[in-house]
Order: structure tokens, then sequence, then C-alpha cells
């Protein structure tokens, strides 16, 4: 009886990249995956469409790199840092570009999206106003669900440092939230 493809562990659809099943090995791990990596993008640029361009090059540079490993032990973390590192050289090169005007923000006639709910909004600000380094650890663990040594190998960091960029970042996120959860109390 053969194997379903749900049924292979992500390093075992990983090396099947290598294989004639190369296209479903890769359908299944995007299926598991892409959630997170797209969430990812969208956490760090906040604009879907820029998400969406760094989103798809993260997956072909992953499906390239099947050709140089033949086996990967965390296709996750290993998928995120890809991701990762093209937001920081996306983030770079917007720095060093002027701004650019976006017609969608000041164009009345053309239709946004509903604003999400208050919450959610002080949440997504609450996360903006942490620094750099505590919003990436909180949002790796917290919305990626990554364990501290994920994190730590991720970002190059001992795995206490990881548990206390995520501490102080909730403690940072309490404090700025808590004027406006009593109200709502």
């Amino acid at each position: 009886m053969e194997r379903q493809l749900s049924e292979y562990t992500d390093g075992e659809l990983y090396a099947m990249l290598r294989s004639d099943m190369a296209e479903l090995a890769f359908g299944e791990l995007y299926a598991r995956i892409s959630p997170n990596v797209f969430a990812y993008c969208l956490r760090v640029f906040g604009n879907r469409d820029k998400a969406y361009d760094i989103f798809q090059d993260t997956f072909m540079r992953f499906y390239q790199s099947a050709q140089r490993h033949d086996q990967l032990d965390n296709v996750r973390a290993y998928l995120l840092t890809i991701c990762r590192n093209l937001c920081l050289n996306e983030k770079k090169r917007m720095k060093s570009q002027a701004l650019e005007f976006d017609d969608n923000l000041y164009n009345p006639g053309v239709s946004r999206q509903p604003e999400r709910n208050e919450l959610m909004q002080l949440i997504a600000t609450a996360l903006e106003l942490l620094p750099h380094d505590m919003r990436e650890a909180f949002v790796l663990r917290e919305y990626d669900g990554l364990s501290y040594n994920e994190i730590s190998s991720m970002l190059d960091i001992k795995v206490d440092t990881a548990k206390v960029r995520v501490f102080r970042a909730r403690q940072k996120i309490r404090d700025i939230l808590e004027p406006y959860i009593n109200e709502l109390k």
C-alpha cells in the first residue's frame, strides 16, 4: 500500500523535490507552509502586493534550493529564513529609494477593504511600536508557532535571548494595550 503525501514529513517531501515526484511534493509543502510564510510577509510589509511578491520569490528560491541540498531537517524554519532574508533585503532597498505615491491611499473613488476591528488595529499598532528584534521574535513565536530553538537558529541568537525578546515583547504589548483594554471593560 502506497503512502499518501500527507503522511510524509516535511523533510521527506523536501528530499522528494529531487525526484520525479517533485511537483507533488512541492504542492504538499506549499499547502502546509504557505499560510505562515504569507502571513509573515504581510506583517512585515503591511501591503498585500509587496507581501505577495516576496512570498512568491521565497517559494521560487526554496524550490531551487532543493537542487543544492540533499536533505533538510526543519523545512518550515528554512522557508521562513529565506522569507526573512528577502524581507530584510527589500526593506533596505525600499529605504534607499524615494517614497512612491500610492494612488489607492489618495483616490477616494477606489474602494478599500473594510477596516479591521478596533482591537486588531490596536494589536497591530502595538506590534509596530516594538523594536524590530522584539517584534520579529514575537511574531515568529506567537504567529508562526516556531519553538525557541527554531527562532534561535533562524535569527542566529542564543535560545535564552529568543526567550527574553518574546517575553519583553509580550510585556510591552500588554503595557501599550492596557489603557485600551481597561476602557473596553
